[in-house]
This record gives structure tokens, C-alpha cells and sequence, in this order.
């Protein structure tokens, strides 16, 4: 007969942890030493005829779908628009109608596809242009 062997242990005693791998402690940094300033840059196209510089270097790649919209910047802020800022900009805008030539203001109406009598009242246009600034339809600038 082969003897068993057999592990005791005590209910209330618990198991023996296992041995803990000891990592390399990381080397402090040196004192003293920094890199060295870059003294020349790239310039953005050289002289190379056929080579990642040249000068004859398309600035801009063909899209590969022209329905889509343009590929646009990406911006790193998110602007929002709130309560506040929005009656800021209405009144903005009513500024800026209200001290802009009323012959302006039609040209204007008239290049943006918004056709205007001149029969029409000088205060109605005003209203029909400020509405279309905050509209997003005249750009405000």
C-alpha cells in the first residue's frame, strides 16, 4: 500500500501568501544634463526635386468624396452657446444694423438671395437683415 499524504491545516489559520517578485527599482534621473537646443529647423519645402521636400508639393489631397463636406480643423474647444451669450449677440447684431448704411444693408439683403424692393421701409429691411445675421444665413462680419 501506497501511504497518502496528508495537508493539515486549521480552519481558522488561512493559507500562506505567495512570494512577492522584487521589481527593479528605476534609476534617478542625472542631474546636470539637458538636451541640446535645436539650432536648425526644416524648412517646410526645400529644394529637392522628387523627395519629401520639394518644392513642388501638392499642399492639399483630393477628397475622395466630393458630396461629403470638407475636412475641417479639428478644434480642441467646444464652443456653447448660453442664454447669456445669446442676448450678447442679439445685441451685438442690433448694434451693428443699426450703424450700418441703409444702402449697405440692401447690396447686402440683395448678394445673399434675399431680393428687396425699394419700395420697402428703410426699418423693415433693418429687421429682415438683423434676423438673417442671427439667423446664420449673412455672416457677421
Amino acid at each position: 500500500m501506497k501511504k497518502e499524504e496528508v495537508k493539515v491545516v486549521r480552519v481558522d489559520h488561512t493559507a500562506p501568501m505567495p512570494e512577492k517578485k522584487e521589481e527593479p527599482i528605476p534609476k534617478a534621473p542625472q542631474a546636470g544634463k539637458k538636451p541640446k537646443p535645436v539650432l536648425h529647423k526644416k524648412p517646410k519645402f526645400g529644394i529637392l526635386k522628387g523627395g519629401k521636400t520639394a518644392r513642388n508639393k501638392p499642399r492639399f489631397t483630393a477628397v475622395k468624396d466630393p458630396a461629403k463636406a470638407p475636412p475641417s480643423k479639428k478644434s480642441k474647444t467646444l464652443r456653447i452657446l448660453t442664454d447669456k451669450g445669446l442676448t450678447l449677440r442679439r445685441r451685438k447684431i442690433a448694434d451693428e444694423v443699426s450703424k450700418t448704411p441703409i444702402g449697405k444693408i440692401r447690396t447686402t439683403l440683395r448678394v445673399h438671395g434675399l431680393p428687396i424692393k425699394d419700395s420697402t421701409p428703410d426699418k423693415l429691411v433693418r429687421k429682415i437683415y438683423e434676423d438673417a445675421q442671427e439667423a446664420g444665413m449673412i455672416s457677421d462680419a
